[in-house]
């Protein structure tokens, strides 16, 4: 049945690979991996025994094991005790472990293990992500260096920006492999800058993985990646990267903003939504985190003020409106909704505005865990800075307009699900090897664990073609839902919904 799906959709791709939606902008110069990799010819000159694959390979041989996901710290609070609180605490393990890197990259050949490697380097690695950690397929980060492991060294996976820090995402809950791929993909040619990413199928201690994702790990990097104006850490002002997640417990890179200390956006201490500095990264000093925050807190104080719509006084003085619009409309066309919460990168260069950039779309398009996030709703428009951005009329305007461009090129279904088609034909047969290493988890209960992640549990699919065939109706129902409904965000800058008291007393 595999084997039929992939034949069919080479096909729809060979019959539709001529067809360019309108509109579609070439500009942007980004690699999609599934258009522009080399085809290959089916290799005959070993036994089936050897591991061989079209897709680039990445071979990791660690010197110990890989430090688990967690770990357990006794819990001895006298609170604890008979009130049925858990016996061990968990914590996420930041251990690393050295291991040596193999990347095998033939550009116009197969990829296999005793190929001459692409490149070969040691790194540290460790575990990474949160939820994510709960997979039985991990996410990996990987940090290079020289060969004593003392200095940072940076290397390149096929034509990526070379830099010392990468992220191996190993998609288990998407069963489909390709949500990230293709949302990266997709605003890496909407926005300024979006983690380029790149398909291969990894070994570890000799043990074959699957199918994984290369990513850009978010950070500055003065050939690519997000660009900004170096620091100088003898200098207060700086350019900066923040992400909004679940927050740190150092205390140097912690950013408590007016939003925070106001409960405007996330009470300092909850959940989510908490400020860390990024950029800076060794080198940050406490002037440059003063610097930062006060810098966030004016835009914030901007936003939230009764000024908020002035061009004067207003938040348009701190932002670039495109970002936020187009974060917000990528976000929501896919219903990643741990934005705006969890996964969350703003950016700022010295003399510029503050802008966003997308990370994590492993439970995009419905595949959250809760069916909070069905096509048939809006739900950032709510979320921290756009509950105040969506007052603005004016705001509201660009963004609407701004979808219907959009619906012109990248939201155009067919373009989508003839991306899908394309990236899926790519991925050929590497298909089939990653589910004989991680078919178990279509099943609703394996080996006493159950599986069946999102809920309710009839959501959850038992094949791969069930997959991409849920991820093609979402995308349509996300499309008529957004087409038929995007007027009714007026309702949030409606005057009767937005009548504040000025100083005096009055209603305005």
């Amino acid at each position: 049945m595999r084997d039929r799906f992939i034949c069919i959709a080479t096909i729809v791709v060979m019959i539709l690979g001529g067809i360019c939606v309108q509109n579609v902008d070439e500009g942007k110069n980004r690699y999609h991996q599934h258009m522009e990799a080399y085809e290959k010819e089916i290799c005959t000159e070993h036994g089936e025994e050897e591991f061989c694959t079209h897709l680039p390979l990445i071979n990791i041989t660690t010197e110990e094991e890989i430090p688990a996901a967690y770990i357990f710290e006794e819990n001895v609070s006298r609170q604890a005790i008979g009130l049925g609180e858990p016996a061990f605490i968990r914590h996420r393990n930041y251990e690393v472990v050295a291991a040596n890197v193999q990347y095998f990259d033939n550009q116009t050949e197969n990829n296999h293990l005793g190929d001459t490697a692409a490149f070969e380097n040691k790194a540290w690695i460790r575990v990474r992500g949160a939820s994510s950690r709960e997979f039985d397929k991990k996410n990996y980060l990987l940090k290079f260096t020289n060969d004593d492991m003392t200095v940072n060294q940076d290397v390149s996976f096929s034509g990526m920006t070379a830099d010392n820090e990468w992220v191996l995402h190993g998609p288990f809950l998407d069963k489909t492999l390709i949500r990230n791929y293709l949302c990266y993909n997709l605003a890496g040619e909407i926005m300024d800058y979006a983690p380029n990413v790149r398909f291969c199928e990894a070994f570890i201690n000799g043990e074959y993985m699957g199918v994984y994702l290369i990513q850009e790990k978010i950070g500055y990097n003065k050939k690519g990646r997000i660009t900004l104006e170096k620091t100088d850490p003898d200098i207060a002002s700086t350019s900066y990267i923040l992400e909004m997640d679940r927050g740190t417990d150092d205390e140097l890179r912690k950013i408590t903003s007016f939003g925070n200390y106001s409960y405007i956006t996330a009470a300092e201490g909850a959940e989510l939504g908490q400020l860390e500095v990024v950029y800076p990264g060794k080198t940050l000093t406490e002037a440059q985190r003063d610097f930062i925050q006060r810098d966030f807190s004016r835009f914030e104080k901007a936003l939230f003020s009764f000024d908020y719509n002035s061009p004067q006084k207003g938040y348009e003085r701190y932002i670039d409106e495109n970002s936020f619009i187009d974060y917000f409309l990528i976000n929501e066309f896919t219903l990643n909704y741990d934005a705006m919460g969890y996964s969350t990168f703003l950016y700022k260069d010295l003399g510029d505005r503050l802008k966003l950039c997308i990370w994590d779309f492993n439970s995009a398009f419905d595949y959250y865990e809760y069916s909070v996030a069905s096509p048939e709703t809006f739900i950032l428009q709510n979320s921290m800075w756009y509950s105040a951005l969506f007052q603005d009329e004016d705001f509201v305007k660009k963004v609407e307009k701004r979808y219907h461009e959009l619906r012109e090129s990248y939201f155009d279904e067919e373009y989508l699900n003839n991306y899908i088609d394309e990236t899926v034909a790519y991925l050929g047969d590497a298909i089939d090897r990653n589910y004989e290493k991680w078919g178990y988890s279509f099943e609703s209960e394996y080996n006493g664990v159950i599986y069946d992640y999102l809920k309710p549990r009839h959501r959850n699919v038992r094949t791969y073609e069930e997959a991409i065939e849920q991820m093609k109706e979402c995308i349509g129902e996300r499309i008529e839902h957004m087409d038929n409904n995007i007027g009714r965000l007026y309702i949030l800058c409606h005057e009767s919904l937005n009548k504040k008291e000025n100083n005096n007393g009055e209603v305005e």
